[in-house]
């Protein structure tokens, strides 16, 4: 662990002698750096990966300051002050003055984030281009290979960093692998707290499930439609929810709440994760057969054990585990027709000999 500390330290002096040497002009550029070091990332050959990762974190930090000193020094003349904050005025200015360059810069801005990002405000552009000189996906990686070399607190200290720095991904939804590392580093340093936290932090973008203490009025009336069927058909039939995103989040949560007693909430996540999986499921069925329509839960369940790739898919995302979880809260708040349905329907269904094995069992207990 010292050891790989020190290596560290070593790689920081050598990216930032780098960026030193490196003119903002240069063909090098902090995404290139980056890519090489995902492909030596895949090699495992983690040193070099860390020293690109921080090459590219430095150039671009090197690269952002340069610019954005070039453009504040471009807007002070009086000239361009005179033309007020609009971004497209001081953009004129700019043009007749002929500095193309300041120009160039904004027009770069301006490829990921349209004036109207900033409210049209150039004084807002420049606060946010000063900020802007942070690499969030090198932070993240960073944090990867240090969870891959067991060094837990560093690498949940570099996806803090990079959760941080969201703003500036140039993919948003990476902010999503962010936050689930985080969920899952706090897990394995027994921070349940701190991982129950992350995880509501993806639920948040989630309108249909409210917040932890008021459910949404849509997830009311799914719960009102699951206590008062007999079977879950109408459920599955009545609710579809396209979270994917999400779907990970609630079956950890669903765990989480049930280890902890606190079965309302589990009760709450299980079925949102339980709609979003059989929405998924059903979706997938239709871009492989477009005649495809949603009839039964069981019908669902024997489609998909004929697909082989749709069967990994629901292996490596536990996704049989949320059906069951929902069948397992349904029989402890006094539910027991419905989840005996639900019960039924997985031990005869289900194409996973494990999970099909486990409900047949529980369906055998609930008489």
């Amino acid at each position: 662990m010292k050891k790989f500390a020190i290596l560290w330290c070593i790689l920081l002096v050598s990216a930032g002698l780098y960026a030193q040497k490196t003119s903002v002009s240069s063909a090098d550029y902090p995404w290139q750096l980056l890519e090489q070091g995902k492909i030596a990332y895949e090699k495992r050959e983690f040193g070099t990966a860390l020293l690109l990762f921080g090459k590219a974190r430095e150039l671009r930090k090197t690269q952002v300051a340069a610019q954005y000193d070039y453009l504040f020094s471009a807007v002070k003349p009086y000239q361009v002050r005179a033309a007020g904050d609009l971004i497209a005025d001081v953009y004129r200015v700019l043009e007749k003055r002929q500095d193309y360059e300041a120009c160039a810069i904004l027009d770069k801005i301006f490829l990921t984030h349209p004036p109207a990002y900033f409210d049209k405000s150039i004084s807002a552009l420049l606060d946010w281009f000063k900020r802007s000189g942070v690499y969030p996906e090198c932070d993240y990686l960073i944090g990867k290979v240090y969870e891959l070399e067991g060094e837990l607190s560093q690498s949940r200290r570099f996806y803090k960093t990079a959760w941080e720095s969201r703003e500036f991904l140039y993919i948003p939804d990476m902010r999503f692998e962010i936050i689930y590392s985080l969920a899952q580093i706090s897990g394995l340093l027994k921070q349940y707290d701190d991982q129950e936290k992350y995880l509501l932090l993806i639920l948040t973008e989630d309108s249909v499930y409210g917040t932890t203490n008021v459910e949404s009025a849509t997830l009311r009336s799914m719960i009102h439609t699951v206590k008062n069927e007999q079977t879950i058909e109408k459920f599955f039939s009545l609710y579809r929810h396209h979270n994917d995103i999400a779907l990970r989040a609630y079956i950890e949560l669903t765990d989480i709440y049930m280890r902890a007693e606190e079965y309302d909430r589990a009760f709450r996540t299980a079925l949102l994760g339980s709609d979003i999986a059989v929405t998924y499921l059903s979706d997938t069925l239709k871009r492989v057969d477009f005649t495809y329509t949603y009839s039964t839960f069981s019908d669902l369940l024997l489609r998909v054990g004929t697909n082989k790739d749709i069967l990994h898919w629901t292996e490596t995302k536990k996704i049989w585990d949320v059906f069951l979880q929902l069948a397992d809260l349904l029989y402890r708040q006094g539910y027991v027709v419905q989840a005996s349905d639900l019960y039924y329907k997985l031990a005869e269904y289900c194409p996973s000999y494990t999970y099909a094995k486990e409900a047949s069992y529980k369906f055998s207990q609930t008489f």
